[in-house]
């Protein structure tokens, strides 16, 4: 096996391979053409003298060295990208990009509204957008700042606990089925996720109806949030957010709510953009997420 170690670009482009599952996808994520790739992975099976793929007419197909080597490949390309942003001004310079991590819902319907003001302070500031539920991990340089509805167990952390998130039964003003009642929660048309049923599971514990004319299930609360205005059913959004779309509050006595985080690491307090950003959305997240 070759001493040099393999370069950041042939890992990427391996990681790339594995995660879009074929050379041409890999290229287009790359912005590399196929061959360019094809000769990276070639180049990165020969420094570490073992095949990573199967050759085949219908393309390439990871073995059990490429399965076992992804995790730590992932690691490798967040630790590049946070090389990256941190390198991208001074430690005192709030010019740069801060990557931020949050669910699809804090993404599109929450974080947006506090940017402009951002902007306007800071005008030199990037943000990264990372909108997911899966879990960034902040000790691994994911993502600089994360906001998370779960107490964080990682030591090392600087978190900011705002508000408790409020959520409710809301529907479109012109949806004419909402449950007047609770006894009505049983038979009037309702929008629930799908694989864990957790708001049917919800409702029960709370000692309200289990809802059984389900009108649509999806875990994506986003998707949740759109079939609410369509005017689809009855179902639970963010007080804030609701109120900002013109949802009705449906039964306004059912509530329940959410812890909500901001998180950085710690040895990021003295990088003076990521500071700004964390700063800023210390302020800013809390009118959103709990209004008066």
């Amino acid at each position: 096996m070759s001493q040099n170690l393999p370069s950041l670009d042939l890992i990427l482009s391996f990681r790339a391979v594995m995660d879009t599952g074929s050379l041409t996808g890999a290229a287009k994520l790359l912005a590399l053409s196929q061959p360019t790739v094809r000769r990276q992975i070639e180049m990165l099976e020969q420094q570490i003298d073992a095949p990573l793929f199967t050759r085949a007419t219908n393309g390439l197909t990871p073995n059990d060295m490429a399965h076992a080597l992804l995790p730590i490949a992932t690691t490798i390309a967040a630790q590049g990208a946070a090389f990256k942003r941190a390198a991208s001004s001074a430690a005192q310079d709030t010019s740069g990009t801060v990557r931020v991590t949050c669910s699809r819902v804090i993404a599109t319907q929450v974080v947006p509204f506090i940017l402009p003001a951002l902007q306007t302070r800071h005008p030199d500031l990037r943000i990264e957008l990372v909108a997911s539920n899966d879990t960034q991990d902040l000790l691994r340089r994911d993502a600089d700042i994360a906001i998370r509805m779960t107490l964080p167990t990682q030591k090392a952390l600087i978190q900011k606990a705002l508000p408790d998130v409020r959520l409710g039964l809301f529907a479109s003003p012109a949806h004419t089925a909402t449950p007047q009642t609770t006894d009505d929660i049983a038979h009037a048309p309702f929008v629930l996720d799908d694989t864990s049923d957790r708001i049917a599971k919800g409702l029960i514990a709370a000692g309200l109806p289990e809802p059984r004319n389900t009108v649509l299930r999806c875990d994506d609360e986003v998707a949740q949030i759109t079939a609410l205005l369509a005017g689809v059913g009855t179902g639970f959004c963010q007080l804030g957010i609701a109120q900002r779309l013109g949802l009705t509050q449906v039964l306004p006595h059912i509530e329940t709510t959410l812890p909500c985080f901001v998180l950085m690491h710690e040895d990021q307090r003295q990088i003076a953009r990521i500071r700004a950003v964390f700063d800023h959305m210390c302020t800013h997240l809390p009118a959103q997420i709990a209004p008066n």
